[in-house]
């Protein structure tokens, strides 16, 4: 499966705060954006957090340059920043050296195990519902539209 960024939104308006899910392969170029967009974001829409779920990543292109990425992502995340890391069983390991890389940066960031754990890493309160259940729903609505039937 080819990587896919599933959503990419605020949570919340006070404090701004920016959700971003990705599904797939995670590849170094996909990654690289993902972080100018949090830069951009910073810069031009003044967030004041982040939430960065891996849940269904289904794993890191392994012909990738990670530690160039690890290094860019020390570079450039913002100072003082809260980010919250999320990740299934298999891809905590990569989301944990993502949390500390961006730690060495300055952002205040935390890998988390679960949503409540990333709400309060950011400052939401735990009552914020989790978009990747919504788009979960979503894709399982049980409607006919997504099925095509040949004669």
């Amino acid at each position: 499966m080819t990587r896919v960024n599933l959503a990419n939104q605020l949570l919340s308006t006070r404090p701004r705060i920016w959700y971003l899910a990705v599904g797939g392969i995670e590849t170094v170029h996909g990654a690289m954006g993902n972080l100018q967009e949090l830069q951009k974001r910073v810069d031009k829409e003044h967030i004041r957090g982040a939430v960065i779920d891996f849940r269904k990543l289904e794993g890191y292109d392994p012909q990738q340059d990670w530690v160039g990425f690890i290094k860019g992502l020390k570079a450039y995340t913002p100072h003082g920043l809260p980010i919250a890391w999320m990740a299934h069983a298999h891809g905590a390991n990569a989301a944990q050296q993502l949390a500390q890389a961006a730690q060495q940066a300055g952002a205040l960031s935390q890998f988390c195990v679960n949503w409540q754990a990333a709400l309060m890493t950011v400052g939401l309160p735990t009552s914020t519902p989790d978009p990747l259940l919504e788009l979960s729903a979503r894709a399982d609505d049980g409607d006919d539209d997504d099925v095509f039937l040949l004669d």
